[in-house]
């Protein structure tokens, strides 16, 4: 068999697994429901013919921010494709680690677009009660500081009515998950490309790394966290006096955060989408129902968009 046709054969198995994913999540409720309400909300910004009304700019949002969910939904997919493959063909003890590229690749598309989407959600909110240019940085605000202008408008000289619903939708999305995946973006801007590992992460995965320590409560972490390593005087200032460099103490240690676990990677992944669809959709269901969406014929919801479309 030549390598373009084993090549093929792969490519193949990972697709079936792929869609196999991709139907679970679709027929998932929050996936139905967030569906239903984007084909709602599109409806209904198509009815209103683009109105000269600033509050119309929380629709070019909405889209945005509907095809970031389905970004996050089809790298999420190939991510648990990939790595079923790879455990398929790789038992845990074949490789000192098992770090697979496309496992990772697709697991950084999803995590990173996770933040985007929510800081999208927090904007499309934002717009439809405060004008703003998305083209100047300073006026472009993330999650956090909508929300936090949104709970407390009269400390920020606001005054907005009829916001509660849309706080309580945002609200949702926090927690230890979405933090997680904010340490992962933290790590991206670092330039310390995070590393999943299929099978988990082991004491003898990474590599050590030297941290110089240049301030006074690092230095006195460190002092003590030597001291009970090696209770010996003597011994222990022969250690300390190894580390130092030009009068500077370096830490050797492993890089916090920079391998992840691929199990609870894809359980986070799976809990911020559920998270995201399902504010998504509530925001929506709200925007559609107020000027200059308002629509006063019921109109029937339109049917429902694959994924892979």
């Amino acid at each position: 068999m030549s390598k373009n046709e084993n090549l093929g054969e792969i490519s193949q198995e990972v697709e079936k697994l792929y869609l196999e994913k991709e139907e679970l999540l679709l027929s998932s409720e929050e996936w139905v429901s967030f569906v239903k309400s984007y084909n709602g909300f599109r409806k209904s910004a198509f009815k209103a013919s683009l109105p000269f009304d600033p509050r119309f700019n929380a629709v070019h949002w909405g889209v945005a921010v509907s095809g970031l969910c389905r970004e996050i939904a089809f790298g999420y997919c190939w991510m648990n494709a990939y790595a079923r493959h790879y455990r398929s063909q790789t038992p845990a003890t074949a490789q000192p680690a098992n770090v697979d590229f496309h496992v990772s690749y697709f697991a950084d598309n999803s995590i990173t677009r996770i933040n985007s989407c929510r800081d999208k959600i927090a904007l499309m909110v934002w717009a439809f009660y405060c004008p703003f240019n998305p083209e100047k940085q300073p006026e472009t605000l993330d999650y956090v500081k909508v929300l936090d202008r949104l709970k407390h408008p009269l400390r920020f000289g606001l005054s907005l009515k009829n916001h509660q619903s849309f706080v309580s939708h945002l609200e949702t999305l926090h927690g230890q998950d979405f933090a997680r995946m904010v340490t992962y973006r933290h790590l991206k801007i670092h330039r310390m490309e995070p590393r999943i590992e299929v099978y988990g992460v082991k004491p003898h995965h990474g590599w050590d790394y030297m941290f110089p320590l240049y301030e006074q409560n690092e230095i006195a972490r460190w002092e003590q966290k030597i001291e009970r390593l090696y209770p010996d005087q003597k011994f222990r200032e022969c250690i300390v006096k190894g580390c130092h460099i030009n009068e500077v103490i370096f830490e050797t240690r492993r890089i916090k955060d920079s391998l992840w676990n691929y199990d609870e990677v894809k359980t986070q992944i799976r809990s911020c989408l559920a998270k995201l669809l399902q504010a998504t959709a509530g925001c929506f269901d709200i925007l559609r129902r107020r000027a200059p969406l308002k629509n006063k014929r019921k109109t029937k919801g339109a049917s429902g968009m694959l994924l892979r479309k």
